[in-house]
């Protein structure tokens, strides 16, 4: 009868737990962050100085507007050697992005890289702050490490001499010898016409005046009516044979400043220092004071100047054009 009546209690309770569930509303799932930050390092446990990958893994929706600090110098205890960044792409309708870095610490023991704290905007609603969660490494210290034991040290032994290697002068010597010579060989090939053939000498000042006035004259200026060029032409001749001839700067002087030198110059003598004042002031009229000579006037300026050289060319040369 007990038995009976404690199983028809528990189908009651049964059945009124069921009937106050049954009217409870259902709890709507769980809505996914816009969005989900995570970080790792490889490997993970590491000796003191060696460097290791941390990663930064964000995963947001396409709408989500993210700003990521850069990260540079240092995290925490970390030196950060290099970084990079993995190009954005889609994975199951989000955004993915990953940014890596070298880290490396001189600290044993367990090290926690903290995590950095990123920003986001959803639209319509102003910046937020997600803190990415830290990772943790362990750095083991290169005294913990196995190694020998002390039975193991042996004494130092005694300094050794190094023995001198001399084949780096050698090579240098031997590259200066070569290099002297072919400098001396080249210089041989470049100097050996110079030497075979002389230059030859200079042409005798008369020579060249000479065949500069006989050029001027087969010109036959005076014929087409250009004095001015004439006289020109005859006066800078008769000049360059003066500086050629007695190393008178002539062709830089005015005639009046020529003239005052060759009266100190004894190597002109009073006839010729006449004849050439003559002739210079002749020419200045046609250059300077735009008078026309006659043609006779042009031919007899012509027969002077020759005359001039003629007369002051060394003296078997006078004789010979006599």
């Amino acid at each position: 009868m007990r038995r009976a009546l404690g199983a028809a209690t528990l189908a009651c309770v049964l059945a009124l737990s069921m009937r106050a569930r049954a009217a409870e509303p259902a709890t709507p799932p769980a809505q996914p962050a816009p969005v989900d930050i995570q970080t790792t390092v490889t490997p993970k446990s590491v000796t003191i100085g060696t460097p290791f990958r941390y990663v930064l893994r964000i995963a947001a929706d396409k709408d989500v507007e993210l700003v990521v600090p850069q990260l540079a110098g240092q995290i925490g205890n970390f030196e950060i050697t290099d970084f990079g960044v993995a190009p954005p792409r889609e994975e199951k309708g989000r955004t993915i992005l990953e940014r890596w870095y070298t880290l490396v610490t001189y600290t044993p023991g367990d090290a926690i890289v903290q995590g950095p704290t990123i920003q986001f905007r959803t639209a319509g609603s102003d910046l937020q702050n997600i803190a990415a969660p830290d990772a943790l490494v362990a750095v083991q210290s290169l005294l913990d490490r196995p190694g020998p034991t002390p039975a193991d040290v042996r004494d130092i032994k005694n300094p050794v001499a190094v023995p001198k290697d001399y084949r780096p002068l050698l090579w240098i010597g031997g590259a200066l010898v070569a290099v002297a010579a072919l400098i001396i060989v080249l210089y041989r090939v470049l100097n050996r016409g110079r030497r075979g053939a002389p230059a030859p000498p200079p042409r005798p000042a008369h020579e060249v005046a000479l065949e500069a006035l006989a050029k001027l004259h087969a010109a036959r200026l005076l014929e087409g009516g250009r004095h001015e060029e004439f006289y020109v032409r005859l006066s800078s001749i008769v000049r360059t044979y003066l500086e050629m001839r007695f190393h008178l700067r002539a062709p830089e002087m005015t005639t009046e400043e020529f003239l005052q030198a060759a009266q100190r110059d004894p190597q002109l003598a009073p006839p010729q220092r006449s004849a050439l004042g003559t002739f210079l002031s002749e020419a200045d009229l046609v250059k300077f004071a735009r008078y026309v000579p006659a043609a006779e006037d042009g031919e007899r300026a012509y027969r002077a100047g020759r005359q001039f050289v003629a007369s002051t060319a060394p003296s078997e040369v006078s004789r010979a054009m006599a």
